[in-house]
């Protein structure tokens, strides 16, 4: 009779352990945030229901909003799933995310509310935002591609740029020297623009040319 007793009430203790956060990562350029869920259960979990409480660096809280989340988490296993970021316009971080820029960090409480429950349009069902973990995971995994390779391009631009722009600095030096533009383009291109410039600094004008064209 005794052992009856127990075996519900240790079930109940347990519900709140039935699924934990692993781990949270957002740095302060991403738009969504990742959660990784572990399932500590025996059984198949989905639908899982939680409420994220974010705190300051002093464990303050700040706010705090309630997920259900179209998933389905294998028994002992652990699934990413993605979710609002938390002050993404004000480029706030995960604490545990580097960050070399200063910007504002927080931390995180995650709390399991329900799981395997059926989705229904009801008042209680108001309270949380409901997401399809797929269908966001692959718009956030677009999103961000879409944004890095804008960067790859910005970049590879601007490389470009920088190095036509040391070409042709080498050659207006060389020609306001009076040495011959070409080849001093050409030991650029052997060498290094940089290393062209610092010497013909230190060169200076052909003295032999100047002399050659005051000849009377």
């Amino acid at each position: 009779m005794c052992i009856c007793m127990v075996l519900p009430i240790c079930a109940l203790a347990n519900t709140d352990d039935a699924v934990t956060m692993v781990s949270y990562e957002q740095s302060w350029l991403d738009s969504r945030g990742t959660l990784a869920l572990k399932n500590n259960t025996s059984e198949e979990i989905h639908n899982v229901s939680f409420q994220i409480t974010y705190l300051d660096m002093s464990g303050n809280p700040l706010d705090y909003e309630k997920f259900t989340e179209r998933i389905s988490i294998a028994p002992g296993m652990t699934r990413k799933v993605d979710i609002p970021a938390y002050e993404h316009n004000r480029y706030y971080h995960y604490y545990k995310t580097k960050d070399e820029f200063g910007n504002p960090a927080f931390k995180i409480k995650f709390e399991l509310k329900d799981y395997n429950s059926e989705l229904q349009d009801s008042d209680d069902a108001d309270d949380y935002s409901i997401y399809d973990n797929d269908n966001e995971s692959h718009y956030s995994s677009s999103k961000n591609d879409f944004l890095y390779m804008i960067i790859a391009i910005v970049a590879v631009l601007f490389f470009i740029g920088l190095s036509v722009g040391l070409y042709i600095l080498v050659a207006v030096m060389a020609k306001n020297r009076n040495r011959s533009v070409v080849l001093w383009v050409l030991l650029s291109i052997l060498a290094s623009p940089l290393l062209i410039i610092i010497i013909l600094l230190v060169v200076g004008n052909d003295n032999k040319y100047i002399d050659n064209n005051n000849m009377p």
